[in-house]
């Protein structure tokens, strides 16, 4: 009789709506920072590739970094479709410490002469977007003044060479991600041993193309 008495307890609490928001509660209270951190990161993901929209969706790519005591970069590459207009949906709300800046080049680090296409200092906290026809203008631009530096080409080559300027694409995009120097934060641990503070963020950026 007893445990027929604790069976319909049981059933009683288990079917009791607080039950469930208690159960999330606890599961809530064991979730650690670097976790939360993720789901949030998971947001900005969905965040990003909506902000694509009406453009068709190619890829995403999440960069992460720590913040060190000397300014560095992190560069990803990302390819195109040449006749196709790129629209570039960075988020970079899981930046919370200083600002980044996103350079945006036609060729990669080793190249002395690559040009820069697009560049937006001080990024943190925020979300935009940017389309490569910008981009293009600027590398033509760059490309002309090049073409009236160069004092050998005869009209007829020139106005050549102007021709090919105009149909200009990319096939790849290299994006720099500069990270500034920060200085040592350290805080101790229960034993009294001093423990230096890594901060973590990451920056997002969601790729789609004109489908029309």
């Amino acid at each position: 009789m007893n445990i027929r008495y604790i069976l319909i307890f049981l059933i009683i609490f288990i079917l009791n709506p607080n039950f469930e928001s208690q159960k999330k509660d606890k599961k809530r209270e064991e979730t650690t920072p670097y976790q939360e951190y993720l789901i949030l990161l998971r947001e900005y993901r969905k965040n990003c590739r909506t902000a694509l929209k009406p453009f068709r969706y190619d890829g995403a790519l999440t960069t992460h970094f720590s913040y060190k005591d000397y300014d560095y970069s992190k560069e990803v590459e990302i390819a195109t479709i040449q006749d196709q207009i790129y629209r570039l949906s960075f988020n970079a709300n899981g930046i919370t410490g200083d600002g980044i800046k996103i350079k945006i080049f036609d060729k990669p680090k080793k190249f002395r002469t690559r040009i820069l296409l697009y560049e937006k200092e001080n990024v943190t906290a925020s979300d935009f977007i940017i389309e490569t026809d910008i981009m293009m203008e600027e590398l033509k631009k760059a490309k002309n003044k090049e073409l009236e530096n160069n004092t050998e080409f005869s009209d007829e080559e020139r106005n050549y060479q102007k021709s090919i300027i105009e149909k200009l694409r990319v096939k790849k995009l290299y994006i720099d991600y500069v990270i500034p120097a920060s200085e040592r934060v350290f805080e101790e641990d229960e034993e009294g041993n001093e423990k230096r503070v890594i901060t973590k963020a990451a920056i997002i950026l969601a790729v789609g193309y004109s489908n029309i």
